[in-house]
C-alpha cells in the first residue's frame, strides 16, 4: 500500500508542494503556486498570513492530482527559505510583514555588529558572517525602527516554523532552518541566548524549542484537512531547510560530493563528518545537518536563476528593443570597455564572503552588440553563473581534503544539459544531475518515512557529464576576466551610493 508522503517546499516567490511515496506505489506528483502580488508598496517584506494561504492552496492542489485515497498519506512535512521570522504576538499572531532575504534596509546595523562583536566571532558562535541578508541584522532593524510593533512580539519563530504551526498548531524550530537565522550557537544546537541577550534583549521564553527533522509536531488542523482533502489529524512532521533538503535528495551527504543547488539562487553545500571547526571553515556558512550527524559547509553565489530568469522572454530580440528591455529588467549595459570584450553577464557573484558580499552591483552586460540577440545573452548568463559557481565551489573544496571529483547538480538550472556541461567543463570535474521530477518531495519522505535517502537513489540513475578537458584553459581564462570585471563593477557601485543593490540572494530550490 502507498505511504505518500507531502512536502511543501516554502520559496521567495511560491511554493511547490510534492507527494513522493517511498515504496514506489505512486509516481511523485508535484505543483507549483506562486504568490499573489503584493497588496502593499513595501517590496522588502511579505505577509505571512498570505504566504500561509498560498501553502494551503498547492496542498489541495497537490493532493487533488496525486493518484491516492486520503488514507494512503503517512505525512506532511516542510522545507523553506531559511532567513526570514515571523514575529507572533500574545494570541499568536502575526504583528507586522516580515522582511524578505534579499531586503538590505539591515545594512547600517550590520556594521554596528561588526563594530562591537567582528565577522570572525560573530562566526565562531553562529556560523554565520554579519550580513543584512541575514536574519539577525533584521530582527535589530525591526527593533530600532518599529518600536510599537516589537513591544507586541511575544514569540520569535522561523519560516519553517511559521507553517508547522498553521498546519498543526505547535511551535517548534529545526537546526537546519534556524541557522541562517543567525541567532543560534552552533557549536552546542541551541539558542545564541547570551548573544541575544546583550545584542536585542531577547528572553529565552521568546523562542521555541528545537527537535530533530523528522519529529511529529502534531496532527493536521480539521479546518485545513477540509479544504485540502487530507484527513484531521494527519501527523505533520518537522522538516529542514530548503537548501539542506535539496542536498539530501540529490545525493550529496550520501556521496560526500559538493552540491550545487541552482535555483533562484546559487547556493554550494557540502556534508562533513568532521568536528566543528568553524575558525578554519570560515568564511563558510555552517550549520547542522538535518537529522543527521556532522555539518553542512556552504557558500553561495547569489541570485544566478533570479537573473537568468529576468532573460528567458526576451531571446527573440536584438538592437534598441532588447537595450531597452535590458534596462527595464534592471540590467546595466556598460559599453566603457568597447565592443571588442566579449559578450559576458555579471549573473552570479564569484566572492563569497564579508568583503564579497558587501557590495552587490546591478547584473551588467559587457560586450554587447547590435547584432547580439537575447538567445545570446540568456547563453550569457547561464555561463556567467557557471563562472561564479566555480569559485564558490573552491572555497568549498578549500575546506576539506582530499577534493571530490565530482560536483552534484540539482534545482531548475540543472535540467539545461548545456548549463551542465559548461559547470563540468569549467570546474574541470564530472557532474551528475538527477531529473528534477524524479527527486521531488524525496528528502521530506525519508524524514517522515524513515527511508535511507541512499535506497530511494539507488533507482533513479544521474546524467554524467564530463569535463571536456580542450575547453578547461579558455575556460580559466574567462573566469578571470570575469572576476575582474565583477570587482570593477563592485567598486563602481560603492562609488555611486544611489544605486539600488538590492539583489534577491535567497536559497530557493525553485
Amino acid at each position: 500500500m502507498p505511504e505518500i508522503v507531502v512536502t511543501l517546499d516554502i520559496g521567495g516567490s511560491g511554493v511547490k508542494a510534492s507527494c513522493f511515496d517511498p515504496a514506489g506505489d505512486v509516481a511523485p506528483t508535484a505543483t507549483v503556486v506562486r504568490y499573489p502580488s503584493s497588496g502593499h508598496r513595501d517590496d522588502g517584506t511579505f505577509d505571512p498570513d498570505v504566504w500561509a494561504e498560498t501553502a494551503t492552496a498547492a496542498l489541495a492542489q497537490v493532493v487533488e492530482r496525486c493518484p491516492a485515497m486520503p488514507h494512503h498519506y503517512l505525512g506532511i512535512t516542510v522545507s523553506a527559505i531559511r532567513i526570514p521570522f515571523v514575529l507572533l504576538d500574545a494570541d499568536q499572531r502575526a504583528v507586522r510583514p516580515s522582511l524578505l532575504n534579499r531586503d538590505r534596509r539591515a545594512l547600517p546595523i550590520v556594521n554596528d555588529l561588526v563594530a562591537a562583536i567582528g565577522h570572525r566571532a560573530l562566526h565562531r558562535t553562529t556560523g554565520h558572517w554579519a550580513a543584512p541578508e541575514l536574519g539577525l541584522p533584521k530582527l535589530l532593524w525591526i527593533q530600532r525602527h518599529c518600536p510599537d510593533a516589537w513591544q507586541q512580539v511575544r514569540t520569535v519563530i522561523q519560516l519553517h516554523d511559521w507553517f508547522i504551526f498553521k498546519l498543526c498548531g505547535a511551535i517548534a524550530s529545526e537546526a537546519s532552518s534556524a541557522a541562517m537565522s543567525q541567532m543560534m550557537d552552533i557549536s552546542a544546537g541551541t539558542w545564541a541566548y547570551d548573544l541575544l541577550a546583550s545584542e536585542c534583549g531577547l528572553r529565552g521564553e521568546m523562542l521555541p524549542e528545537f527537535a530533530a527533522a523528522g519529529t511529529a509536531a502534531g496532527g493536521l488542523l480539521g479546518a485545513i484537512a477540509v479544504r485540502v482533502g487530507l484527513p484531521a489529524g494527519l501527523p505533520v512532521h518537522l522538516g529542514g531547510g530548503d537548501t539542506h533538503m535539496s542536498a539530501l535528495a540529490a545525493g550529496g551527504p550520501a556521496s560526500g560530493c559538493p552540491v550545487v543547488i541552482a535555483g533562484t539562487t546559487g547556493p554550494a553545500q557540502l556534508s562533513v563528518e568532521s568536528p566543528a571547526s568553524l575558525e578554519t571553515w570560515f568564511p563558510l556558512f555552517v550549520s547542522s545537518q538535518p537529522a543527521a550527524t556532522g555539518w553542512a559547509l556552504e557558500s553561495n553565489a547569489g541570485p544566478t536563476g533570479e537573473i537568468v530568469d529576468r532573460l528567458n522572454d526576451l531571446t527573440g530580440l536584438s538592437g534598441p528593443s532588447l537595450q531597452a528591455a535590458l534596462t527595464a529588467r534592471g540590467f546595466h549595459i556598460d559599453d566603457s570597455l568597447g565592443r571588442s570584450e566579449p559578450l559576458t553577464i555579471l549573473s552570479g557573484n564569484p566572492f563569497f564572503g564579508p568583503s564579497g558580499w558587501h557590495i552587490w552591483p546591478a547584473p551588467t552586460v559587457f560586450g554587447l552588440t547590435p547584432w547580439h540577440t537575447g538567445a545570446d545573452l540568456l547563453d550569457a548568463a547561464r555561463t556567467g553563473t557557471c563562472l561564479a559557481l566555480s569559485q564558490v565551489l573552491d572555497d568549498l573544496y578549500g575546506a576539506t581534503e582530499p577534493r571530490a571529483d565530482t560536483v552534484i547538480a540539482t534545482g531548475g538550472m540543472s535540467r539545461s544539459a548545456a548549463w551542465s556541461q559548461t559547470l563540468a567543463d569549467v570546474t574541470g570535474r564530472s557532474v551528475h544531475v538527477r531529473e528534477l521530477d524524479h527527486v521531488s518531495g524525496l528528502a521530506g519522505a525519508a524524514l517522515v518515512a524513515g527511508v535511507s535517502v541512499e535506497s530511494a537513489l539507488r533507482n533513479i540513475e544521474p546524467t554524467r557529464y564530463t569535463p571536456d578537458a580542450s575547453r578547461y584553459a579558455d575556460l580559466q581564462r574567462s573566469v578571470r576576466d570575469y572576476c575582474r570585471l565583477y570587482s570593477a563593477s563592485q567598486a563602481r557601485s560603492q562609488e555611486h551610493p544611489v544605486s539600488r543593490n538590492e539583489v534577491d540572494v535567497h536559497a530557493s530550490p525553485h
